[in-house]
């Protein structure tokens, strides 16, 4: 995990309220293999290296999956600028 990124605990509890039909064991092996969410527009690359780990978690729920945690980092940096917390990192 990232000294400064998002707690990774958070970020599953924050994407399976959002989808909540998602396996939790899937979205738990995805954020603890890549640690931190990818950036946007390298899915595909994230895509292919999941799918060697882990190929009985969908195409489809791996987008979704990363779609979800990219919000959920968006949101948890807000929240720390609000709080007073800048990410010096």
């Amino acid at each position: 995990m990232s000294e400064h990124g998002p707690d990774l605990g958070e970020a599953v509890d924050y994407i399976l309220s959002e989808r909540p039909k998602l396996w939790e064991d899937d979205v738990w092996a995805i954020v603890r293999d890549l640690q931190d969410p990818p950036p946007q527009g390298s899915d595909r690359l994230a895509i292919a290296f999941l799918k060697q780990s882990h190929p009985e978690i969908s195409k489809r729920d791996v987008k979704v999956i990363l779609r979800e945690w990219r919000a959920y980092a968006s949101i948890a940096r807000e929240r720390d600028w609000e709080d007073g917390e800048i990410d010096e990192g």
